[in-house]
């Protein structure tokens, strides 16, 4: 976890691995011990709703989103949606603690996506999900896969610069979110958190670890 100062206030960006069961514990845990102000999530308000309607019904998955839990398999139990955002979800609100989902909305994600992405890109991303299961993964650890994960799947330019602007558009409503507050947490995907930190550093003079 890493910790910095936002305009006098304390926030703690919680690094989670999508779909790994055990990270219920750690969130249930970082929840339970700092009993922060506010929490912040890096899913949209509509992947938030999706998660408060969510009666245990199956998901289909991609190819992409099958190769990835194939991976993280190898590290223990997975389940989508990922525990760590529905128990996000369920503590915030058996704690009363406000929750706010931080990354873009859809129709700003959408429009992003096709301003950035350009055909050959969709082209080479559609090649590559059909090769992925021939693919190598770091499997040193569940840390070390899904970074790995990201930097193959997600490597294209246009996705690359998406993705930045997702780690600035979060930053700038995690500085909303701790104004005013003595501290918050926010509870961020594992491969958005070191960017997610470097942004709310560049746009908030007084960062520190």
């Amino acid at each position: 976890m890493q910790e910095i100062r936002v305009n006098g206030s304390l926030v703690r960006v919680l690094p989670v691995i999508k779909g790994l069961v055990s990270e219920r514990d750690n969130v249930r845990a970082a929840l339970t011990e700092f009993r922060p102000a506010a929490v912040g999530v890096s899913i949209s308000k509509e992947e938030m709703e999706g998660l408060l309607l969510y009666e245990g019904e199956e998901i289909e998955l991609s190819d992409l989103e099958e190769a990835y839990k194939a991976g993280l398999e190898e590290f223990g139990e997975v389940q989508l949606p990922p525990p760590c955002y529905i128990e996000t979800v369920k503590a915030c609100a058996e704690l009363n603690i406000p929750l706010i989902p931080v990354d873009m909305n859809e129709d700003l994600f959408s429009e992003r996506y096709c301003e950035l992405i350009g055909g050959f890109e969709l082209m080479k991303e559609s090649y590559f999900s059909h090769r992925l299961a021939r693919k190598k993964f770091d499997l040193s650890s569940a840390e070390a896969f899904v970074l790995d994960y990201d930097r193959k799947v997600n490597g294209g330019q246009g996705i690359r610069a998406l993705n930045l602007e997702r780690e600035r558009h979060m930053a700038q409503a995690v500085i909303d979110l701790a104004a005013g507050r003595s501290e918050v947490l926010v509870v961020a995907e594992l491969e958005r958190s070191s960017g997610l930190v470097s942004s709310l550093e560049g746009l908030d003079g007084d960062g520190s670890d």
